[in-house]
């Protein structure tokens, strides 16, 4: 995996001068949505913050399940960062890959975050397990 190619391109794609710092690390914003991209060991890691955790137990089952498998994560890991009590996204690339399949991931990755983001914005009294799923992008009923 050369995660700094990638983020060259990336850096191309969106008209901006983009590169990994000395550490290995980036950070884009995608409108109000930033991701963290770190490179290390041959590994390229995609990383959001979701929303705080302080009070949320009740998300705690949702998100569970939407991670169990990736189904409705994009493919990415639903966690929570317990330092910092924020629920995170993050998903691990490694292999080779070239730039189209890298764009496609990170826009799943994007849409994933602007979901899960939403949906812990909601008032927990609003919040059910039967509601609209993600999946890939889309939304199931």
């Amino acid at each position: 995996m050369n995660g700094e190619l990638l983020i060259s391109e990336l850096g191309r794609a969106i008209g901006i001068d983009l590169k990994l710092s000395d550490a290995g690390t980036c950070g884009v914003f995608f409108d109000d949505d930033e991701v963290l991209f770190e490179s290390h060991e041959g590994k390229l890691y995609l990383i959001a913050d979701l929303g705080s955790a302080a009070g949320r137990e009740d998300a705690y089952g949702r998100l569970l399940s939407a991670d169990y498998l990736g189904h409705e994560s994009g493919h990415a890991v639903i966690g929570l960062d317990e330092n910092r009590g924020e629920f995170t996204l993050h998903r691990i690339l490694e292999g080779d890959m070239d730039y189209p399949e890298f764009e496609k991931i990170l826009t799943l990755f994007v849409k994933a975050v602007r979901y899960w983001k939403e949906w812990l914005s909601l008032p927990p009294a609003q919040e059910t397990n039967d509601g609209p799923a993600f999946n890939g992008g889309k939304m199931m009923a």
